[in-house]
């Protein structure tokens, strides 16, 4: 009886681990996927808006939370893009007064702020800034509701945010040498007609 009873409890404590490291093995496998297919989403898209919608929802994904996006247009925050968890949650709770100032405050300081940070503490959101050195392309907000961010949670989103912010970098980049371009060739076709 003792022999089968220590077998049978090194059995089910190997079970149980066995089952925990597939749960983990999954959920990296599910993160590995959310991130690649970011990257794909990423490479496709057209504007800045749209590169921002893509992150939130990518973001939504990952995290199974309320995201909330914001592109910069013309120096300030456009409105802000809702990617809910489910089609129940009310969009006002994103626009009162204190969570659009902790937005504006994100997107001028460079720093986190919002829900489990210093600054505007008592937001429902975190907010984090997508930006590249010097260049703050928009700012993203993820509802905690009391459930902090593992670390590993919190690395995967600044690399995601790192990766929008480069996406949006790449594609104005591109759009000011496509400008280039063709403003070099109408002065390449009005010198041909001027010399002609």
């Amino acid at each position: 009886f003792a022999i089968m009873l220590t077998a049978s409890l090194i059995t089910g404590s190997l079970a149980n681990k066995l089952k925990k490291h597939a749960k983990q093995s999954a959920k990296a496998a599910f993160r590995t996927r959310i991130l690649f297919d970011t990257n794909r989403l990423l490479q496709k898209a057209t504007d800045d808006e749209d590169i921002i919608r893509i992150t939130a929802g990518q973001l939504m994904k990952l995290l199974d939370r309320d995201v909330i996006a914001y592109s910069e247009r013309d120096g300030v925050l456009s409105e802000g893009i809702l990617c809910p968890v489910n089609e129940e949650t009310d969009r006002e709770l994103f626009l009162v007064e204190e969570e659009t100032a902790a937005a504006r405050w994100v997107f001028e300081n460079r720093k986190r702020a919002g829900a489990g940070s210093g600054s505007f503490g008592h937001a429902r959101c975190l907010y984090l800034a997508v930006h590249t050195n010097d260049k703050v392309y928009g700012v993203v907000g993820i509802r905690l509701d009391g459930r902090p961010l593992d670390s590993f949670e919190n690395s995967v989103l600044l690399s995601i945010l790192g990766e929008c912010a480069l996406a949006i970098e790449n594609s104005r980049n591109a759009r000011e040498k496509e400008e280039a371009a063709v403003f070099a060739r109408n002065e390449q076709l009005r010198a041909n007609l001027l010399r002609t």
